[in-house]
């Protein structure tokens, strides 16, 4: 049987599916890896390497004892912006420090500033086109001249690589590599120039040779070592594909027409994201590399499905003042229902949230708002609906917002476990924007987008891989067309 392994090592778990070129999911796993180091620090975000390597080794096995046969080849992709410091051999000699890391905000050695705010005075001006975004906390580019000009990198410190590369030299003992959505998400791709940006990198003082070589087109890394092959309940000689990002791996999944879609993901946070062939950034939206001729526009927010599970927790705690003793899960349960009921069935106002309260990447000492709050809709019911719906109209507007729209949109296509849990969304939408909406007829969209990169490129030939099938389910449509 052909089939590939796409494998994502996301945030809080790990994630792998067995994909056959008709498209059909064979096999899907996920598992929380628990691989956060706790640190009296609040900004430190830093996760074993180790417990990632060993659950990925854990989802593998797994995958390939259900489907009784070894993987055609296997592609990775998984949390950005975040880095490994390794020796030369490879090994890792630092925890994986993510893309939650916000050491650069303290204080550093330079009298009233910041660690970012002064590695910003020495980047060169008309950054923002030439890098698609600005430099932001949890960026390597940040965080790693942070740890060296705080004295904290080892001496033995040879290069970083993201967490997919690291995986992936572990599993084919080849040299690092990277591509280039992961090299854009440390801040250090010229998009212009789709080249590793070295005024940038010697702007900030780091040494050229700590990054990676860049690896264009997610190729072929290597081949799984006899070792892996037995520890791992692989062949040997299993392909392995540079590791891509998982936003854009889940974009690949998902976006079945470039020039018509919108997609919008919400779980823990929301992004949304579509396609362009311009450089136009603005301080919402961030450009990145994507195919030959296409970039991903993406406005990523600083409120998700977080901002929802703070809202329940707070409510627990106002019953809790005043006597009244409810589960977490059961404050949720309750909320979740109360969210059903449409205020306009009942001719009552909306309530209007900005759910702001962590402020945005922009501003981050904005925060929450509530507005429109009359007599009768300052109750649970509508403060719940209103947060929920303004989650997705705070990420409706970053596009709007956006000076290089889709020309003809056609759709909006969701994913993520938010709108699982509240599918009223859907319609509020459609009919708040005039748009259809759909979702992908299958999860795990990061592991499947890497999954079918990697059957594009060990089946070149094969007109199924290079044509994969995406299937939709519609939840919406607009009555204005």
């Amino acid at each position: 049987m052909k089939y590939v392994i796409g494998l994502d090592l996301g945030t809080t778990s790990i994630s792998a599916v067995a994909i056959e070129q008709s498209g059909k999911t064979l096999a899907a796993v996920n598992h929380a890896h628990e691989a956060a180091i706790t640190s009296e620090d609040d900004r430190v975000a830093v996760q074993s390497t180790d417990l990632m390597l060993q659950v990925s080794q854990k989802l593998i096995r797994e995958i390939v004892q259900f489907v009784y046969c070894s993987p055609s080849a296997i592609g990775l992709t998984g949390q950005m912006h975040g880095f490994v410091c390794c020796d030369a051999s490879g090994f890792a000699i630092s925890d994986f420090i993510t893309w939650q890391d916000k050491r650069v905000l303290a204080s550093s050695d330079i009298e009233d500033e910041t660690w970012l705010s002064s590695l910003q005075k020495r980047l060169p001006e008309n950054l923002q086109s030439r890098l698609g975004c600005q430099i932001r906390p949890g960026y390597a580019l940040a965080t790693l001249d942070m740890l060296n000009r705080s004295g904290q990198l080892q001496e033995k410190l040879h290069h970083i690589s993201d967490i997919t590369d690291w995986i992936g030299s572990q599993l084919t003992s080849t040299p690092a590599r990277i591509d280039p959505t992961f090299a854009a998400s440390w801040g250090v791709y010229n998009l212009q120039q789709k080249s590793i940006y070295q005024d940038v990198i010697r702007a900030a003082g780091l040494k050229p040779k700590w990054f990676p070589l860049l690896e264009s087109n997610w190729k072929i890394r290597g081949t799984t070592t006899t070792q892996i092959a037995r520890e791992w309940n692989l062949a040997a000689g299993v392909p392995v594909l540079n590791g891509i990002g998982d936003h854009p791996a889940a974009v690949r999944a998902t976006i079945q027409n470039p020039e018509n879609d919108l997609l919008m993901n919400v779980g823990t946070g929301g992004q949304i994201a579509w396609c362009t062939k311009d450089i136009q950034p603005t301080d919402e939206i961030e450009v990145r590399p994507f195919s030959e001729n296409l970039l991903l526009n993406v406005g990523a927010g600083s409120t998700g499905g977080e901002a929802w599970f703070w809202f329940a927790e707070s409510v627990q705690q106002w019953f809790q003042e005043m006597g009244v003793e409810l589960s977490y899960t059961e404050v949720l349960e309750r909320l979740n229902r109360l969210s059903q009921v449409p205020a306009d069935l009942n001719n009552i106002e909306p309530v209007y949230w900005e759910p702001f309260f962590q402020g945005t990447r922009n501003e981050t000492s904005r925060r929450a708002s509530i507005s429109n709050i009359g007599r009768h809709n300052f109750n649970l019911s509508e403060m719940a609906r209103g947060l929920l719906s303004g989650i997705v109209d705070s990420l409706y507007r970053v596009y709007q917002n956006s000076k290089n729209p889709i020309t003809d949109l056609k759709r909006l296509i969701v994913s993520g476990n938010y709108f699982e849990h509240h599918e009223w969304l859907a319609q509020y939408l459609a009919n708040r924007y005039r748009i259809d909406v759909v979702t992908p007829d299958f999860k795990e969209q990061s592991a499947v987008g890497a999954a079918m990169l990697a059957g594009r490129e060990v089946f070149r030939n094969e007109d199924l891989w290079n044509h994969f099938p995406i299937s939709y389910r519609t939840l919406a449509k607009s009555s204005h067309h």
